[in-house]
């Protein structure tokens, strides 16, 4: 079994393996800030406070410093985010946040407007029908539901 020779600073294996470390740590770090600021902003919902989350303000701090010491260290080197940055993120993942829960909203709605149509058009069938059937046996009860009719419609109109 025949070693090959150690590599040295200039060795093309070594360059390339040190590389994709580097790459490697650089997207590590990028993914740190990422997770960080989305507990960040998920803490702020939970709390509905903005003042609070020192801890996760000061390990987003080191995960930026990180990501700028990897950040400089690639090839071609990439400019490493600042803070402001982050808070833009932090403002547009609150929106996207906000705009995602209300597309949900609207298409759960759109389904009970429907649901809702449907029980005013069947309550207009049904009630009419009961209250016909009501004059003849009991004119006390027709009389009470003519009247909760009327509220109804009176809601619905």
């Amino acid at each position: 079994m025949a070693l090959d020779a150690r590599w040295g600073p200039d060795h093309p294996e070594r360059v390339k393996t040190q590389s994709r470390i580097t790459n490697h740590l650089y997207h590590k770090a990028v993914n740190d800030v990422e997770q960080l600021v989305v507990m960040r902003l998920l803490e702020l919902t939970k709390l509905q406070i903005s003042g609070l989350g020192y801890k996760l303000r000061t390990q987003i701090s080191i995960a930026l410093k990180s990501q700028a010491t990897y950040a400089s260290q690639l090839d071609p080197p990439r400019p490493p985010l600042q803070w402001e940055q982050i808070v833009d993120y932090s403002f547009l993942a609150e929106f996207d946040l906000l705009h995602e829960t209300a597309k949900e909203e609207i298409c759960r709605l759109n389904v009970e407007v429907g649901r809702l149509c449907t029980k005013i058009r069947d309550d207009t069938l049904d009630y009419a029908r009961a209250i016909a059937q009501l004059e003849l046996d009991n004119p006390l009860l027709a009389a009470h539901l003519q009247c909760r009719w009327q509220w109804l419609q009176s809601a619905n109109g």
